[in-house]
Parts: C-alpha cells; structure tokens; sequence
C-alpha cells in the first residue's frame, strides 16, 4: 500500500489535488490525449463559476506552475489562493480535471463531471469544459456548496 505522505505535502504546500486517478474503467469512459514534455510560454483560462462563489474572469497562465512531463500535465493559470480566481487544469493518462479557487474557496470536478473537449497539437493545448452541480467548499465558513463551472483554456508551448 503507498503511503499518502507525499501527497499530503503537496496539499499542505496549497496545491489542490484536482481529480482521483481510478483503476477502474476511467480511460474507457474519458478519452483523454497524449501530452509530451514540454513547458508553456503563454495561454489563458476563462473561467464562469456560478452558484455558491462567483468567478467571471480571464486568466493568463502561470508559466512557472505549468508543465507537461510526458505523462502529466499540469495547466496552472493565476497563482494558487489569489483573490482574483486561479484554476488549475491537469491531464493524466486516465482523467483532466479541472480545479477553481477564489481565495480559499475551491470546487474540484474531474472528467466524469463535465462534458468538453481538450485537443493537442504539437505546440498548443486547447480545450473547453462545463462542470454543473460541482460541491465547493469555503472553509472560512466550513461550508459546502454547489457551483456551475464553464472554462475555456490555452497553454502554448
């Protein structure tokens, strides 16, 4: 059994962790494309959260966080925990999900969740989701909620 340490670091770090890998058929229900390593140079995420936290905003890519490593991708846009919305897209070889904060209000939703489409070429990453009905969560209020999420990105590399 792998130890879960690791991954709690990275959480205590602030980075949220934006889907669950799962063995057990999610490849087949998500198609999801081949990545190759590569850093980005410029992009952009806009992003429409409704319901229990508003987000409506465009937001360029945090060329620092984001990076693709032949299996993983993580697509960061903004600065984890800002005020003014981040997002944070990943793609594994099982399943994207896609993570939304303003401050520390968050809301997580992984491909099961949403419906869209990403598309890679050899020097760009595309893509557009709708997520309704995703929980959310402010722990300042140590509440759950539910918001509707729309987003549209691009990471050129």
């Amino acid at each position: 059994m792998r130890s879960l340490q690791p991954v709690l670091g990275v959480v205590a770090m602030g980075v949220a962790v934006a889907f669950t890998l799962s063995a057990s058929g999610a490849a087949d229900a998500v198609k999801v494309p081949v990545i190759s390593a590569r850093t980005y140079v410029a992009g952009s995420a806009t992003v429409t959260v409704t319901g229990s936290f508003q987000v409506k905003a465009e937001i360029p890519i945090n060329q620092q966080a984001s990076l693709s490593d032949g299996e993983m991708t993580w697509l960061q846009y903004g600065a984890s925990g800002s005020e003014t919305g981040d997002v944070l897209v990943t793609v594994s070889p099982y399943e994207i999900g896609v993570s939304v904060g303003l401050g520390k209000k968050t809301a997580t939703a992984g491909a099961e969740d949403c419906s869209g489409k990403i598309d890679v070429t050899a020097r760009q990453v595309t893509g557009r989701y709708t997520c309704p009905g995703i929980t959310s969560h402010d722990p300042r209020e140590m509440g759950l909620g539910k918001v509707n999420i729309e987003i549209r990105f691009t990471a050129a590399s």
